[in-house]
């Protein structure tokens, strides 16, 4: 289970397993928009990877320049 980080960024965090071997993945805004997508057990290989490199979640920037 991943911990959550504090409250006023954008986020993405990688919540599991479950007991039923599902992952959630959470996306959520600053601004508290949340959406969350529930993998399957038969398709977590990829979360597994990226939930052992990022334990704590990952933060997004808030950009504010010009685009690239």
């Amino acid at each position: 289970m991943s911990v959550a980080p504090p409250s006023g960024q954008d986020r993405i965090m990688i919540y599991g397993p479950k007991d039923d071997g599902t992952y959630v993945v959470e996306f959520r805004t600053a601004e508290g928009e949340v959406l969350a997508i529930s993998i399957p057990r038969t398709e977590t290989a990829v979360i597994r990877h990226f939930q052992k490199r990022m334990p704590y979640g990952l933060f997004v920037p808030d950009e504010t320049g010009e685009p690239r």
